[in-house]
């Protein structure tokens, strides 16, 4: 009986048991909710941290940034894990144009830079080379010079453009003063075929200076060699004067550059065409320059055909002085600086110098009166009667002439003839006295 009423409560007992454990069971097997994501650190977040004091925390070791060609991250490259210890990562983003940050094991901090190579000054592009003919190199002795030749010679009129009775006039000048040779300075084409025959049959060799600035491109140079070659004239041209003096620029900037190339033109014209090319510098550094743009472009073959027209004035200095090149033997100076640059020195024609009327620029020495200017260009022309200089040296082979400043100008107190100052009687009376000679070289 007793067993009969426990039996009621045992199967109540394990109902309510096997309904606790189906309970369970069924709480066990519901889905967890998601965690939270972990907060993904940024880019700009990670570079302040480098910017925590040193003495603060030890500085974290940043990767390095990678150029890549896209802005995407590759797929390929798998993203770290938090199981990689001992390295700090940054996340795939994109960062600039082109960029992305990559993970690398050792690196320092460093800036995000754009993909393109850094700007750098542009490399000079090389001139372009000049263009020359095969003409044959010229030793010293085969160069052309004046039958009877004594290396006399003036700088002829300051005016381009003279009628036929005017270069008649000066010519006769020239002969009575026993001269071999002159500068002439001529405008255009006319004169030259004016003047030219007129010279070539008094005997007397001219230096052709073309009246052109240095800021302009002459592109008559090889016509005007031309018409001298078939007048049978030796053309010997001056390509530009004195170009680094402002008042050849006509209130213009002076511009060497521009000068360079306008340098390069005439040289290269003139010798193409068969004549001798004549370079005139009163300034060093100018004269450097052209020797070094000539051999930049390749044209050192021109200087075996090229000669030197320097401006060796004198000053109120004796012929003797040679304290600097100040003086009349000013042109061994400038003849160093060229040998230096081309390794020989060319023919020598002095296109001006000499004393200036009345010239006081040193006052350790006299001004120039009409017997210094006399006494002075007597002693410099007797250098190539004697063929000694004033120095005691001798008379180099290379200069063949020295052309003072100026046989005829009305306007110039330094023009021999015609100078509204006078004209310089003594010496021309001085010249004129000099016993005919003819000067002789080493090779003679």
């Amino acid at each position: 009986m007793q067993r009969d009423s426990l039996r009621p409560w045992a199967l109540l007992t394990l109902a309510l048991a096997a309904a606790l454990l189906l309970a369970s069971a069924c709480q066990r097997s519901a889905p967890l909710p998601p965690a939270p994501p972990a907060a993904t650190p940024t880019a700009t977040a990670l570079l302040a941290a480098t910017a925590t004091p040193a003495d603060a925390v030890a500085p974290l070791e940043l990767p390095a940034i990678t150029p890549v060609e896209t802005s995407t991250p590759p797929e390929s490259e798998a993203s770290p894990t938090a199981h990689d210890e001992g390295a700090i990562f940054l996340p795939q983003v994109a960062v600039g144009a082109g960029l992305a940050v990559t993970s690398t094991a050792s690196v320092t901090a460093t800036a995000a830079m754009d993909s393109a190579t850094p700007n750098q000054p542009a490399a000079t592009p090389a001139p372009p080379p000049m263009r020359l003919a095969d003409w044959p190199a010229l030793a010293l002795q085969d160069w052309p010079r004046p039958a009877k030749d004594n290396g006399l010679c003036i700088h002829n009129t300051a005016v381009a453009y003279l009628e036929e009775a005017e270069i008649d006039l000066q010519i006769s000048r020239l002969q009575a003063m026993n001269m071999r040779w002159t500068l002439v300075h001529y405008g255009d084409e006319l004169q030259l075929t004016k003047a030219a025959p007129r010279y070539r049959d008094a005997g007397i060799m001219v230096v052709w200076r073309k009246n052109v600035r240095p800021y302009d491109r002459y592109y008559d140079w090889g016509r005007d060699v031309r018409l001298l070659r078939d007048l049978g004239v030796a053309p010997y041209m001056q390509i530009y004067n004195e170009p680094s003096l402002p008042a050849e620029w006509d209130e213009r900037p002076i511009d060497q550059q521009l000068f360079l190339e306008n340098f390069v033109h005439a040289a290269q014209e003139v010798y193409n065409a068969g004549g001798y090319v004549g370079i005139q510098f009163v300034s060093d550094s100018w004269l450097v320059a052209a020797l070094q743009e000539i051999k930049a472009r390749g044209g050192e073959q021109l200087f075996q055909r090229m000669f030197l027209v320097p401006h060796p004035y004198g000053l109120n200095h004796p012929p003797d002085y040679t304290a600097d090149p100040n003086g009349v033997l000013g042109f061994l100076h400038q003849a160093r600086v060229v040998e230096a640059e081309i390794g020989f020195v060319p023919p020598i024609i002095a296109g001006e110098g000499g004393w200036k009327w009345n010239a006081s620029d040193d006052r350790n020495f006299p001004p120039i009166d009409a017997t210094l200017h006399r006494d002075y260009h007597v002693e410099l022309f007797n250098w190539f009667r004697t063929g000694v200089l004033s120095n005691g040296e001798p008379l180099p082979d290379q200069l063949f002439a020295f052309c003072p400043w100026l046989l005829s100008d009305r306007g110039d107190d330094s023009a021999w003839f015609d100078s509204f100052a006078g004209e310089r009687t003594l010496t021309i009376e001085g010249v004129r006295a000099i016993p005919v000679f003819e000067r002789r070289f080493s090779w003679q």
